[in-house]
């Protein structure tokens, strides 16, 4: 049986003709999983030497230049969009400026 046939449905069970059916119906319980955002700023790779010789007051170099768009992604893989830090009550935060194309369809 193939997702486009058409299949027999009991009153408790809904049965979803075809894949597309099942994304244009997006439940709305989905829309109250929990993801985590992460918002990276940059990133680089360091030996392992290099990270066990880490002090306080040591800078590390990121592949990203000053005032360019910090990543955000969605569990930690997705990228989501891209945005800008800003200062919020003493706290930082991020003023979406792109949304990644396709990324929240």
């Amino acid at each position: 049986m193939t997702v486009d046939q058409e299949v027999p449905s009991t009153e408790e069970t809904p049965v979803v003709r075809a894949v597309e059916d099942m994304w244009q119906r997006r439940p709305t319980r989905l829309r109250d999983v929990p993801l985590q955002i992460t918002a990276q700023i940059g990133h680089t790779k360091l030996p392992i030497r290099a990270v066990l010789e880490m002090r306080v007051g040591q800078v590390i170099e990121l592949d990203r230049q000053v005032g360019e768009p910090i990543d955000i992604f969605a569990n930690g893989e997705v990228l989501v969009a891209r945005g800008e830090v800003v200062e919020v009550n003493d706290e930082y935060g991020v003023r979406i400026t792109e949304v990644v194309p396709g990324a929240l369809d």
